[in-house]
């Protein structure tokens, strides 16, 4: 078989759509294009019947509305001879299609198509069910959250305000969105750990002893144990594992100095310190802001981050009183 036959054996056969074509200008500005030549795929897939073997402008309207985006990226591949490839929903064919362009010439160029609707729709029903397990875990997450602070005697809202103040100075500090989920997850959870901890010394009204103290002081590493196996929860540890390391490296559970803690850490500490000193509790009163402020800037290079710290005093500054 010659090549010339060969290659109009495959051209007819091949599952793919193909469409050559030309951009057509006018003024020196990409107004529309025009298929040349198109093979029996793009014909099925379409519905356009390469009548008399001749395609030309009168037949665009046929295929398409004109889609200002879509001429956009052809006159781009025709221009630069630069290729792309891409998936799109095509309104007019009601079809997703997975689209192929280059270009050998400038102001033609070839486009190879595959229907790639019934992907796209199991993509778009496994996302559905991604978001529905995420929303599941979140609100496992949040129960957890309501059932310790029930068993730690916190003051009420304590999680929830301290998980909002934390997104906010994450945001100020540049934190990427992408991880802001982790860090709210992270404050949320930050006293996880405290579940190991016997009754006897969690909720002990007076001064804990020297041995008590340190099994208290065991809850990062017990969060560590507890959310390590847990896929979904392992890029959240850095808050409930190193929100009790201090920035001059005298905090524990390991002794973590400077920006070796994770900033998640480093950003939650302030919050944490900062609810707890300014919140009711039954043992005593909230105390005055000037006062809780002035105790976190006096710890500024010492159990604080001297950056999140300045950052932290600007959200103050500008929210008014920052506890409700």
């Amino acid at each position: 078989m010659k090549n010339g036959n060969l290659y109009k054996l495959l051209f007819d056969n091949m599952l793919n759509g193909f469409a050559h074509c030309k951009i057509v200008y006018e003024d020196g500005k990409a107004v529309d294009w025009m298929y040349l030549v198109v093979n029996p795929a793009f014909e099925q897939q379409t519905g356009l019947k390469n009548a008399a073997g001749k395609l030309g402008s009168e037949l665009v309207p046929g295929i398409h509305t004109l889609d200002p985006e879509l001429l956009e990226i052809y006159r781009r591949v025709a221009e630069t001879l630069i290729p792309i490839c891409f998936t799109r929903y095509v309104t007019a064919l009601r079809d997703w299609f997975e689209i192929n362009v280059f270009s050998h010439e400038r102001g033609t160029f070839t486009a190879v198509f595959d229907v790639v609707t019934h992907r796209k729709q199991m993509e778009q029903k496994l996302e559905q069910k991604h978001v529905a397990l995420v929303e599941a875990y979140d609100q496992t997450i949040s129960g957890w959250a309501q059932a310790l602070e029930l068993r730690n005697r916190e003051t009420k809202g304590h999680s929830v305000r301290v998980v909002e103040k934390t997104v906010m100075l994450a945001r100020r500090m540049g934190v990427d969105e992408a991880k802001i989920v982790d860090y709210r997850r992270g404050a949320l959870l930050h006293d996880i750990g405290k579940m190991g901890i016997p009754d006897s010394i969690l909720l002990k009204d007076g001064q804990l002893t020297e041995d008590e103290r340190a099994t208290m002081s065991l809850h990062p590493e017990l969060a560590y144990i507890l959310m390590k196996p847990i896929k979904f929860l392992e890029t959240s540890m850095d808050i409930p594992y190193c929100h009790h390391e201090a920035w001059d490296g005298s905090g524990y559970p390991r002794g973590l100095k400077g920006k070796a803690i994770p900033l998640a850490a480093r950003i939650f500490s302030v919050i944490d310190v900062y609810d707890a000193m300014i919140s009711d509790r039954v043992y005593r009163q909230g105390l005055g802001q000037k006062i809780v402020l002035d105790h976190i800037k006096e710890q500024s290079g010492r159990l604080f981050d001297p950056a999140v710290v300045e950052k932290f005093i600007e959200l103050v500054g500008e929210n008014g009183s920052s506890h409700e």
